[in-house]
């Protein structure tokens, strides 16, 4: 089979656009907001209905982020239950969900699920919906939510593709230096994501570093931001993608 006739789509949240915005060779059908959760309940036909089947294709399914940082810990206090219970309950539904969307595609995938990105604490007066519950909880469900996935994808025969090291602090937390302030990797933060993608998939997504004195800029930029906790600023520079 030709290699460039395959091509490489990213399904889900709004992690997968920002992980994925420098990578020319990845084509992302993503909705910001998308839960895990929605995905086990409602299935993904309506995003898998975007794209046209061809044999060999590469899907990457990304979510989980914002279930950990919004609702896992809330659901669990709601229904008196423990996280590993919440957490077991959400990842059974949702490979259910995605082994039946898949099963009715004409061609088949290959099938990736991307680790979940870490959560972290904004920097101080962050104009967002505050997280759900302290970071340690959050890191506990976090890391029983990318296990749980991880087991039940390769039940599945999928592959599984963790964030890399490079990304987590000391309590395995989003260094903040690599974010956009908010909860995702910062668009020109993602080289060491797309590299291991490539590197487990054996494909080249065609990713477009940043020029050398622009990325060392925009370091310096984003270390001054950390010390000021300028939260505006992290957001600026984990939001553009200008640098072509």
């Amino acid at each position: 089979m030709d290699p460039s006739a395959m091509s490489v789509y990213v399904i889900g949240d709004s992690h997968g656009h920002y992980l994925f915005a420098r990578a020319q060779a990845a084509t992302a059908h993503c909705l910001p907001g998308h839960t895990m959760h929605r995905a086990g309940r409602d299935g993904l036909e309506h995003l898998l209905n975007l794209i046209e089947p061809a044999p060999g294709d590469d899907y990457i399914f990304v979510f989980g982020e914002i279930d950990v940082r919004q609702h896992l810990i809330r659901v669990a206090g709601e229904k008196g239950w423990a996280y590993e219970a919440v957490v077991t309950e959400l990842a059974d539904r949702y490979i259910t969900a995605l082994r039946a969307s898949l099963d009715g595609l004409a061609h088949r995938p290959r099938v990736s699920l991307l680790g979940i990105v870490p959560p972290f604490d904004h920097p101080q007066g962050a104009r967002v919906l505050p997280p759900h519950g302290p970071l340690r909880d959050r890191l506990v469900v976090w890391y029983l939510l990318s296990e749980a996935i991880k087991e039940r994808a390769r039940e599945a025969g999928y592959g599984f593709i963790p964030i890399p090291k490079i990304y987590h602090a000391r309590d395995g937390s989003l260094k903040r230096r690599y974010s956009d302030g908010f909860a995702h990797i910062a668009k020109d933060c993602t080289g060491p994501v797309v590299r291991a993608v490539e590197k487990a998939l054996g494909v080249d997504l065609a990713f477009r570093p940043l020029p050398r004195r622009r990325h060392l800029l925009r370091s310096a930029l984003r270390q001054i931001a950390l010390i000021n906790d300028d939260w505006s600023a992290l957001w600026s520079l984990g939001e553009s993608v200008i640098d072509a």
